[in-house]
């Protein structure tokens, strides 16, 4: 869920952003493309080659110490407050947005679609020219990735872990309830800011790193890991641009970096609240 109120979206970007260099592949002529079902098994090994570049998003600096520092329940309530506090963000129940997802380096750019419902719903929908529409979809207690070959992924014990707790609709008012353990890491600069670090680690599932922004009491970025073929990988993503929607501050843009391959932004075009559900969001197409 790439919202203000979502725990992660870099762990959905992580599915995603790597897909994307399939636009390279469509500008291939016609006798070097693999396969379909060949080329969509390269293109979600590629995946986990981008989404490593995640880490490199947000350099945060050398923590300071300084002599007075908010407690971790001061900065979870300003946060709140900063969203625009708890009573409007519970009249939302669930959000439809629309963007666009611009891949830099190849001058590309696709356009995806968010859904999001309480308590713990969430889609995500990207569509690439030439190739198809990928998927992703979480249903409060099990979800999947389908891609444009007809392959269906389902998501393992971690990855479902990890996602009742990023699909949290209500997840910036459900900190302590979704994290039992929470730790102030201290004062650093990220992207040029100052923020306050604080450690989230969950029962189930892995640890986040969250950013709060000095100044704004608005969450700046997150760190987090998430697993592909094995392998941990690092990631974050800064959020940036945000606007009142329907009373709660919402981030309009998502900076991404991978500086093997190439640089992504993730702009938000519509965001739209409490709109009337259908029942296919949440169901495999096939």
């Amino acid at each position: 869920m790439i919202c203000a109120q979502h725990r992660n979206p870099a762990r959905v970007c992580y599915l995603f952003c790597g897909r994307l260099t399939s636009a390279n592949f469509i500008a291939k002529p016609a006798a070097k493309r693999q396969t379909g079902a060949a080329q969509m098994k390269t293109t979600i090994r590629r995946c986990a080659a981008v989404a490593a570049g995640l880490t490199v998003l947000v350099a945060a600096g050398p923590a300071e110490q300084p002599a007075k520092l908010p407690s971790v329940d001061v900065i979870l309530e300003r946060n709140i407050e900063a969203l625009g506090g708890e009573k409007a963000m519970r009249k939302l129940k669930n959000r439809e947005t629309r963007g666009k997802i611009e891949l830099t380096a190849f001058g590309a750019e696709f356009p995806v679609i968010m859904r999001q419902a309480a308590p713990n719903k969430e889609m995500m929908e990207l569509t690439i020219e030439g190739l198809g529409t990928i998927r992703d979809v979480f249903t409060g207690r099990k979800g999947w990735t389908e891609t444009p070959d007809g392959e269906v992924t389902e998501k393992k014990e971690r990855e479902v872990a990890n996602k009742i707790i990023d699909a949290d609709f209500y997840a910036y008012l459900n900190f302590k309830k979704n994290y039992p353990e929470i730790a102030f890491q201290g004062v650093e600069q990220v992207a040029g800011k100052k923020v306050y670090a604080v450690k989230m680690t969950p029962k189930k599932g892995d640890a986040d790193t969250f950013y709060f922004d000095a100044a704004t009491g608005l969450v700046a970025g997150v760190a987090s890991t998430a697993e592909m073929q094995g392998q941990e990988v690092k990631t974050k993503v800064l959020f940036r641009d945000y606007k009142k929607v329907d009373g709660v501050q919402i981030p309009h843009t998502l900076e991404l970096e991978e500086p093997a391959f190439a640089s992504f932004t993730i702009r938000l075009g519509s965001v739209k609240h409490n709109v009337k559900a259908d029942a296919k969001w949440f169901k495999k197409t096939k």
